[in-house]
């Protein structure tokens, strides 16, 4: 029965996790703006994500957790990289 609970719970934290990352994602490509987004925030992010990734790999070595780990790591980095790329973009279009 635990075993069955913490799968369910497992299972919901990561369809939020990767739900929650796809409004940033879709507003991202679709204004083609980041102006209001943290570059700082999404760093923190990453960092907080590489060292939850590292943990699992140290203590709990399970391919699905892993996974997950991995994914939760690649949304992240991909916000920060839409980011980047137009917030950059934004300033190049000022100067002209």
């Amino acid at each position: 029965m635990k075993t069955t609970v913490a799968l369910l719970l497992l299972f919901v934290y990561t369809v939020l996790e990767f739900v929650a990352y796809m409004p940033q994602i879709v507003q991202l490509i679709k204004t083609k703006s980041a102006d209001d987004i943290s570059l700082t925030s999404w760093l923190t992010w990453i960092i907080s994500d590489v060292c939850y990734l590292l943990y699992v790999l140290l203590e709990s070595p399970e391919i699905g957790v892993i996974f997950i780990a991995l994914m939760n790591l690649f949304f992240v980095i991909l916000v920060y990289i839409l980011t980047m790329y137009y917030q950059k973009r934004g300033k190049q279009h000022l100067k002209h």
